[in-house]
């Protein structure tokens, strides 16, 4: 299949901006074939989404699938076409960057859905080709995602430790927990569900200890989720996979994708465990926060994790050295204190990413193969 646009396909502007492209004469069609899971689509957007952004990208998505049909010929909204989809990027590339990324943002969710609930209708192969394209439109990124075959694929999914811990937690939550309001695990719950990601700890509600680390000593005394970041994290991306939704103060499994993330094979079992596996990621850089809400530590962290997936890994040596006084240029000697505080934050975050399996730590700092598409 070919991958790139025809020289010679004529185009006079963006097709959904222009009432001459006949856009708007598919809308409807559109709107009734996705009639059948409207409800369903925009509760898997609200589990990521406020209600309000939700609806605004269910209509976003109406728009971009109708101009999708108008380069296609057809309505055909449980698959896209490679093709149609990278003329149709071109025209959005010419509305400004940002409103690419937004759009690929939109319909890479969109794939993410029909995957998820069993939708997808066309080849598998297909959906790697436009699921790649996406990702591509949705930002210009260091990272190499490898192809791999099903079986390989599966082989390497098994022995990341972070996918037994979420299957573990999942157990945890069996049918249902009650949790709080914010859809936080409660006080009375952390110790039975710290333990089952691996943790021994005792609940003491005077404990003050902000935090006592990804794996805290035996015995460590927690008052609040939020000082068990393992747990927080593994917490957070359930609920962001889907893998678990927050209904009227409980925690419930979403049965199509749990028992995804629980198989060991198939492409439902693969997307699921993607999906835990880029909640992981972001949860993690989104909480690193140094001190006075300094991102430093995140914006280090996430450098190192995209270039850990590249084709030029960073030397272990070299990213978690500190450089002494003197080392540094004179117009950068001043940036020697922020070194000190943030390349020992960083590295904590990478050790403990390390210990799910999102990172591998020797001579070089590497990402997985099967976590590259994730990351």
């Amino acid at each position: 299949m070919s991958k790139s646009k025809s020289a010679g396909t004529p185009r006079s502007g963006h097709p959904g901006r222009n009432p001459s492209a006949g856009a708007s004469k598919f809308e409807d069609q559109v709107r009734t074939a996705m009639r059948p899971y409207a409800a369903q689509l925009r509760a898997f957007f609200n589990q990521r989404h406020t209600p309000d952004d939700s609806e605004a990208g269910v209509e976003g998505l109406v728009t971009l699938l109708t101009v999708h049909a108008r380069l296609r010929g057809k309505v055909a909204v449980s698959e896209l076409d490679h093709d149609a989809l990278a003329i149709q990027f071109t025209d959005l590339r010419e509305l400004g960057d940002e409103v690419a990324v937004a759009c690929a943002a939109m319909l890479r969710e969109f794939m993410l859905f029909l995957a998820e609930t069993g939708r997808w209708s066309g080849e598998v192969e297909e959906f790697k080709a436009v699921f790649d394209l996406l990702s591509a439109q949705g930002g210009q990124s260091p990272v190499v995602v490898h192809e791999l075959d099903e079986a390989s694929a599966d082989e390497r999914w098994a022995k990341l430790p972070m996918v037994a811990t979420a299957r573990a937690l999942l157990a945890w939550v069996g049918e249902g927990r009650e949790v709080a309001e914010d859809g936080l695990l409660l006080p009375t719950d952390l110790v039975s569900a710290a333990a089952a990601v691996g943790l021994e700890v005792r609940l003491d509600p005077e404990s003050e200890d902000a935090r006592p680390g990804w794996v805290p000593e035996a015995g460590s005394s927690v008052a609040t989720l939020a000082q068990l970041p393992k747990l927080g994290t593994y917490w957070d991306a359930l609920l962001r996979a889907g893998v678990l939704s927050f209904q009227k103060g409980r925690a419930l499994p979403n049965p199509v994708v749990a028992e995804a993330l629980n198989a060991d094979s198939g492409f439902s079992a693969r997307g699921a465990k993607d999906l835990v596996a880029e909640g992981l990621y972001a949860h993690i850089l989104l909480n690193a926060v140094g001190p006075d809400a300094d991102h430093t530590v995140t914006q280090m962290t996430a450098a190192l994790l995209a270039k850990a997936g590249s084709a030029n890994p960073p030397r272990t040596e070299a990213a978690f050295s500190i450089p002494a006084a003197g080392e540094l240029e004179p117009e950068q000697a001043h940036l020697q204190p922020l070194f000190a505080k943030t390349v020992p934050a960083a590295e904590a975050l990478l050790r403990a990413a390390e210990a799910e399996g999102l990172v591998r730590i020797g001579k070089h700092i590497r990402v997985p193969r099967v976590l590259r598409a994730p990351l």
